[in-house]
């Protein structure tokens, strides 16, 4: 991601080179080569970030030392708190979007190439006037906390071949301790795939979701566990994390109000009772 707005001449982008021009000053995006020395990073933004407003990434770069190498990687907190940052564009060389990266902005939409494989902890936290968001099948790995507290989310695709749901990774609503203003979003809908095996019981926390669309039948979605994860210490004083699957009962009454859409039936969660329908 790497534009910034105002104006940037055709040569500077060739060359890789994106600078945000305000009253306040300029922004400019960073690269850094991989320990490994075979591909590029995109690590960060120098400058004044209030005055990055559009970004469009390089799929390659030249740091005049290590040569042209693709860009695959956004890194840590990269684009974190670049609050007037409202358009942005991957490239599809990118595969790897780490921790917080894009955490608290105003992107106003997001396209996830179909090159991406990892979208890390918080990555696009706090991302908040996102309305709808399409996770690619590519995806393997979707963090904690990845889309939490996107305020402005309404509906949500997963196509991605995941297994696991975290913690807080489409969290809606929280209060903020700084403010003490209560957040939540618009969420109302979300679809997912028929890989899925396990949800966190926080990974929807906080929204108004009525409808799931599973990709799959309702055998499959009903063998899907809910789990919670609780830590204590052993006799050696060691941490130990351990899973605990939600009962039968009890995720019947976490998915109140909600239906879910299967190939097959449709499975309506009401006070207390599921119920299934023929398609």
């Amino acid at each position: 991601m790497k534009k910034i707005s105002g104006f940037i001449c055709a040569a500077a982008i060739a060359a890789c080179c994106a600078f945000s021009f305000t009253g306040c000053g300029t922004a400019e995006v960073v690269y850094k080569i991989s320990d490994d020395g075979t591909y590029y990073i995109l690590s960060g933004v120098s400058g004044n970030k209030n005055a990055l407003k559009q970004c469009v990434i390089a799929s390659s770069y030249d740091d005049g030392e290590h040569g042209e190498l693709p860009v695959t990687h956004i890194g840590k907190e990269a684009f974190m708190g670049c609050t007037s940052l409202l358009s942005v564009e991957i490239p599809d060389t990118v595969t790897y979007i780490d921790s917080r990266a894009f955490a608290y902005n105003n992107i106003l939409s997001l396209e996830i190439p179909d090159s991406v494989t990892y979208i890390g902890y918080a990555s696009f936290a706090c991302s908040y006037s996102i309305s709808e968001l399409l996770i690619p099948e590519s995806v393997e790995e979707l963090g904690p906390y990845a889309f939490a507290y996107c305020s402005s989310l309404e509906k949500v695709t997963v196509n991605a071949n995941i297994e696991t749901i975290y913690a807080n990774t489409f969290a809606g609503s929280y209060i903020s301790t700084e403010t003490g203003v209560y957040y939540d979003t618009k969420l109302v809908e979300i679809s997912l795939p028929s890989t899925l095996k396990k949800i966190h019981k926080t990974a929807l926390m906080g929204n108004f979701i009525k409808d799931i669309y599973f990709d799959g039948n309702a055998e499959q979605w009903k063998a899907v566990d809910f789990f919670e994860v609780e830590e204590h210490e052993d006799d050696d004083g060691q941490t130990v994390v351990e899973e605990i699957l939600l009962s039968e009962s009890e995720k019947i009454q976490f998915l109140k109000n909600v239906t879910v859409h299967c190939s097959d039936f449709v499975l309506s969660y009401q006070d207390g009772n599921l119920t299934q329908t023929p398609v």
